[in-house]
């Protein structure tokens, strides 16, 4: 009976450790530049679905949000913003959020060349559900740089990051110099 509980303990301790072992391992990617591990680790298509889907539903309601406080310029902004807004956020997405992308980024390369982990930029790291994980970053340099959450999902015997919530344009457009 001791070992049956033993066997236990242990392995909710396995699972409940493992994705901040996939946490280590998507650092140990970036900073040793190593494409692979990174696509095993992120699923890029689901994450571009996911940002797409986001980006579009906040440029589409940014819009018609000013459509409402100005209705004749506005109605013109919504309907080229529903013309135009789905490609422009579609190819930017598509362009950044590749493996090439991630580890090319200044922030990453920088990290590389001093051989520092990305540890700081995590603010909080838990599961939402048995087969769900969040994991927040803030860059530590800039305390009002926005949040990031990124999801990992429990895919077969191995978790991957399968999405990103970016915060509100506002907050992330009030960052731009």
């Amino acid at each position: 009976m001791h070992r049956l509980l033993l066997l236990i303990a242990i392995l909710v301790a396995a699972y409940a450790g493992y994705p901040y072992l996939t946490l280590y391992w998507l650092d140990q990617a970036l900073l040793n530049d190593d494409r692979e591990a990174l696509e095993q680790l992120v699923d890029f298509p689901q994450v571009r679905a996911d940002l797409k889907a986001e980006m579009q539903d906040q440029v589409l309601d940014k819009a018609a949000e000013i459509k409402e406080k100005r209705p004749i310029l506005g109605t013109f902004g919504a309907a080229l913003t529903k013309l135009v807004a789905p490609g422009l956020v579609d190819s930017s997405v598509d362009g950044m959020v590749t493996p090439e992308a991630i580890l090319n980024n200044p922030t990453v390369v920088e990290h590389r060349e001093n051989n520092k982990s990305f540890v700081d930029f995590i603010t909080y790291a838990f599961f939402t559900a048995p087969t769900r994980f969040i994991f927040d970053l803030k860059d530590p340099q800039k305390p009002d740089s926005p949040t990031v959450t990124a999801v990992m999902t429990l895919d077969g015997f191995r978790w991957r990051v399968v999405g990103v919530e970016v915060p509100p344009l506002e907050q992330l457009l009030s960052k731009v110099p």
